[in-house]
């Protein structure tokens, strides 16, 4: 069941994402990621998790972490997209792109979002979903490693 990221689920979220050989290149810990995911509720960014429903609060195995509209002022933004090691391969990931898009769809027909250089793996995920590599951005994050921005257009609006 996809829901609302809740405060029971950050330390055990920020645990797992802490954990991701992405993250671990970023040099974010799971304290650096409990401030972010609390930060961004605090602005109003949208976290939505996938919940098993086999253990109640905090046992989150997925998050989407995004903002419906602002960008370039023409579309949505996400920010992050991640499944827990163990839950993957189960469609969850396809499962929260499509909430993301659902949410930017409401507002605008255009999606964005960054993908790390050396992340084959995410690259083909979005191609697959229909996003397009759009640029690059050297250096943006960390200084070896170049984000690359895609973008797809969304039916509606």
């Amino acid at each position: 069941m996809i829901r609302p990221l809740d405060e029971p689920d950050v330390a055990s979220v920020a645990g797992w994402l802490a954990d991701l050989p992405l993250l671990q290149r970023y040099r974010r810990t799971a304290a650096d990621l409990a401030r972010d995911l609390r930060a961004a509720q605090t602005r109003g960014d949208q976290l939505l998790v996938n919940d098993p429903g086999d253990g109640g609060p905090g046992r989150a195995d997925a998050l989407v972490w995004f903002m419906p509209a602002g960008t370039l002022a023409m579309g949505g933004y996400l920010r992050l997209l991640a499944v827990s090691p163990g839950a993957d391969g189960r469609g969850l990931g396809s499962s929260l792109l499509a909430e993301f898009e659902r949410a930017v769809a409401e507002r605008s027909r255009h999606a964005f979002l960054l993908v790390s250089d050396f992340n084959d793996r995410a690259q083909r995920f979005y191609a697959r979903h229909g996003y397009t590599q759009v640029g690059r951005l050297p250096a943006l994050v960390v200084p070896d490693v170049d984000e690359l921005l895609y973008w797809r257009r969304l039916a509606g609006r």
